[in-house]
Parts: C-alpha cells; structure tokens; sequence
C-alpha cells in the first residue's frame, strides 16, 4: 500500500511536470490561464507531503497566472523556487531547511493564499561521504587529486571564504607535519608547508576576512600564516610582547613557559580582527593583532589541557574554548569578560541531552553552521555530535563507542577517532577522520 501511494503520486507529480514543460515550449493547444486580480487566489491541495532539500512539489488550485516572475512562493518564511505554472499548478523545489512543519503560501501581484488543510514536513538527511584519502595509508603522499592523494593522521580543518579546505596533517610519530591546501571543487590538493620535530601544527583559522590563514606552532610563540596573495606561500612569525608603552596602558603581557609553548588551536575574531590562541602550559589565552603581532594576555587558568578556540559566527563576541582533557567546552564573552561552561560537565563520558548535562569524551575541534547548530568532533566516543540553538547534544552521526569506516546516511556512518571539522558556506561539514587516514563530508539537507 505504502509503495502504491508513493507510485500514485509519483505519477501525478510526472503528469503535472510533463503538461507545464509542455507550455515552456508554447504548445499552441495548451490554454495559457492568467492571474485575475478581482478573483481570490486558492490552493486545494499538494503533493508530495514530505520531503527534504530540492524535493519536486506540485501546488494545485487556481488563479496563479503562467508568469512565474509574478508568482512567489514560500515554505514557511522561506521563499522556494518556482520552475513554471499553467495557472492551477505550480511546480516548485523546496528550499534548504525552511523548518519541521511549514504552512505553503502562494503570491501573485498584491494577492496571497495560505493552505492551512496540512503542513509540507520537511525531513534533514545527512549523508557522509569520503572526500579525499584512503584508508590504510600508512604516509603522506600529496598525489595531485582527491582521489590520489594519502593522508597519516589528519588532525584538523578550516575553510576560507573562496571555500578551499585547509588541513593540518601530523604523522602519529610526530616527526613529520604537513599544511595541505585541498580544492573539492576543481579537484586538486597542494602540499603548503611540511616540518620537523619541533614544528607540531595546531588547528588553523582564517583571518576576519576569510582570506589570509593562520596556523600555530609549538615553537616557542611561533605561528606560519599563508597569504593567497603571495600564492600561499609560508611565513613564519612570532607573536611579540607588549611594548613598555603598552604595559604602562595597562595591557598585560603573557608568560614565557618552559619547553614546547602547545598552542592547538587558533580563532579570529572579527569584530575586532585580533586571533585568540591559548597556551597549554599555563593555561593562558592571548590574543594577537595580526598586523602588528603584538599580543597581550586576555585571561589565565590552571589547567593542563590541550585548546581549541572557535568564535561563533552568529554571535561573533563568543569565543567557544575546548578544553579536550577537561572533556568541556567553555566560552569566554569577549565584551563582558564572562567566562562558563557552554555544554559538558568535565567529567568523560557519552550522554545526550540538556547541553550542561551531557558528557563528551577528548572533544578537539568545533565549528557553528548558519542556523547555529555547533558540530563537535568527539574524538573517543568516535562520533559526531551536534548543539542545537536551543541547547540539545544529539549524536548525529557515529555510534558512541564503535571505531569504523563506513560512508552513507546517519544511522549507518562510522569513525576512528575524529579530531577536525569545519563549514563551508553552505553548510556541509568536512571532517578529519584521525585514525581512518581520511577527510569525510557531511551534507545536511
């Protein structure tokens, strides 16, 4: 019965295609049906009832007109392509995760109709596919493509705004390190910058603009930025003191620890264009002006853990920190001074839930999509998890737990040891699978 209904509407929905291609190409019998302004616009029906991103619905009814540049139609507050219409059907798409249940709407010119019989239910789907590497690969080697290139324990990610993926790459040995540019879109992946022992590479960030990359080091108060201007190529650079001038203004400067400095992570903020990073020694957050490289302590803990800062692109004054081995994120509110737990309760775990009650088990990197859900890469629970605005941790992907390799839809994805993840503007999530020597994709439609 539930395969017959989806063959019936299936059948309609091709019938209705069919006839409103036919009058795209001016078929001189079809009746072309104006908008009538002196006659109320009605919707009786529409069919599918469900579906997710770019599902094909047909809106039955009457006095829409043929001109699809009159015609608007939405899903909720959001608007959704309109393909064609002969004036008692449209055939729209459904726009990208307008909401769970949505009214329809129909304007032509000054007049409107809400179909309020039923609701559009729209389903997310996720699927995970394997971007680039290839599991069991025991090195780097660049390769040239996605499909040739191998990776040895991908550790973290971000995404500048013309949406190329920079990857920091360590050998689990920690002897070799390398910066890897990756292009999904024109299919390349570039070699940038490798290291010896001593250059262990953090998580990267891309400036306030999007553009110029940065990527700390354990060397001292070192950080490496990469400039497209200057073809990417490799500058390394100190974070400097305060002057005397600036300490007598009373900005504070931050401590010099002894051997490897462990800074995992860095966030630019774009308020204010500084870059936060946080020594792991001290537990001391700095924050840098990229142009001058002058740096000033912003606060200090005490605990022993490895960082990864994140400002949320929503609410650009809050600095996410994970702490991984305090198994917590925080947030410091850059104008308050306010520093919490954000979600955790510092003690190791798998729970789902309230956002303050739930455990997480060596989280690393973080990153926040448009509609504010907060994508965590929980590394030993090998699995991804996922904030809501509202403030629920859901696991969306992986099973909390099981180590494994498999591409495909939520419930049947698997990871090893997940460490990096980061959006791109259209709010798919790339991930560095650690121990599976490869960069996963999660489309959310």
């Amino acid at each position: 019965m539930k395969n017959l209904k989806k063959l019936s509407i299936f059948i309609f929905a091709a019938a209705a295609m069919v006839y409103m291609w036919s009058c795209e190409e001016g078929d001189d019998n079809v009746v072309r049906l104006n908008h009538d302004p002196s006659k109320p616009i009605e919707i009786t029906g529409f069919t599918p009832d469900s579906g997710g991103l770019a599902t094909r619905v047909v809106i039955s009814g009457s006095n829409f007109g043929s001109d699809v540049s009159k015609i608007r139609v939405w899903f909720n507050e959001t608007r959704a392509p309109v393909i064609s219409s002969n004036g008692n059907a449209i055939f729209v798409v459904t726009p990208r995760q307008p909401g769970d249940e949505n009214f329809i709407s129909v304007v032509v010119g000054n007049d409107s109709a809400v179909f309020t019989d039923k609701m559009f239910l729209y389903q997310t789907m996720i699927s995970v596919t394997t971007v680039a590497g290839r599991r069991g690969t025991g090195e780097f080697r660049e390769g040239g493509t996605l499909s040739t290139v191998e990776f040895m324990n991908p550790s973290s990610l971000c995404i500048d705004a013309e949406g190329n993926i920079f990857l920091s790459h360590w050998h689990q040995a920690r002897t070799q390190f390398h910066f890897v540019v990756i292009n999904e879109e024109r299919d390349y992946v570039r070699l940038l910058f490798q290291g010896g022992d001593g250059f262990a590479l953090g998580a990267p960030t891309a400036d306030r603009n999007g553009r110029v990359v940065v990527v700390p080091t354990d060397r001292f108060a070192g950080y490496i930025s990469f400039d497209p201007e200057a073809q990417w190529a490799a500058k390394r650079t100190e974070i400097l003191q305060p002057t005397l001038d600036m300490r007598d203004e009373g900005i504070e400067g931050f401590g010099m620890p002894s051997g490897n400095w462990h800074k995992h992570g860095m966030a630019a903020c774009v308020l204010t264009g500084f870059i936060y990073t946080r020594i792991h020694q001290r537990g001391q957050l700095v924050k840098f002006d990229p142009i001058t490289r002058y740096g000033q302590l912003v606060r200090m803990d005490e605990w022993n853990s490895d960082s990864f800062p994140y400002f949320d692109p929503n609410q650009p004054n809050i600095l996410y920190l994970v702490l991984t081995q305090r198994h917590t994120i925080y947030y410091y509110d850059t104008l308050t001074e306010e520093f919490g737990i954000y979600a955790g309760n510092e003690t190791p775990g798998h729970r789902d839930g309230d956002r303050l009650d739930a455990q997480f088990r060596n989280p690393r990197q973080i990153t926040v999509d448009s509609d504010g859900n907060m994508y965590v890469a929980d590394v030993d629970n090998h699995c991804i998890r996922m904030i809501t605005p509202d403030g629920q941790v859901l696991t969306v992907l992986g099973k909390a737990g099981v180590r494994g390799y498999q591409d495909g839809n939520r419930e049947d994805a698997l990871f090893d040891g997940p460490r990096g993840v980061a959006v791109d503007k259209d709010n798919n999530i790339y991930v560095a699978d650690f121990a599976n020597n490869v960069i996963r994709k999660l489309a959310v439609q």
